[in-house]
């Protein structure tokens, strides 16, 4: 199976969003994704963006998205990465395409010395027992942390 993990350009926004609007109907909560297209482009890709977008493809075909951005942390008094949001369309689950993208992040991280913050619902303990085997630090209010110092990725 040949996967890539890439950047989104502005030619993906399309397909980046119609991997949004998936991820909210797959959750029952396509009612809550009120952002137009117009404005997720203008977010995503104008002139001062608001977030970043990796894209996941297999064989040329987008099958996952992971959405986050940088800002600054006031209890850390740094920046961190803040996922926003990490989606692998259902039919092609199970092949490691999400912890990919979570990797991905994790390497950015990695590499700027920040830490990853997202959250996650706290009834979801197979991915909370997932995401504690990589080093990620969880918090019972469905709070993950990602310190650099334990992001390991696997080659």
């Amino acid at each position: 199976m040949g996967f890539i993990i890439r950047d989104a350009i502005p030619e993906d926004a399309e397909t980046a969003f119609e991997l949004m609007r998936q991820f909210a109907e797959h959750d029952e909560v396509g009612e809550y994704l009120q952002i137009t297209y117009e404005q997720f482009f203008k977010a995503a890709f104008g002139e001062n963006p608001r977030f970043k977008i990796l894209i996941a493809e297999e064989n040329g075909i987008p099958v996952g998205i992971a959405t986050y951005f940088d800002r600054f942390h006031i209890w850390f008094g740094e920046e961190l990465i803040e996922i926003d949001d990490l989606f692998v369309r259902p039919s092609y689950r199970g092949h490691g395409i999400g912890n990919k993208l979570l990797e991905a992040i994790g390497q950015m991280a990695k590499d700027r010395g920040v830490h990853v913050r997202w959250s996650i619902e706290r009834e979801n303990f197979s991915t909370i027992a997932f995401y504690k085997r990589k080093g990620v630090d969880y918090h019972t209010k469905g709070i993950c942390l990602w310190a650099p110092e334990d992001i390991n990725i696997r080659a």
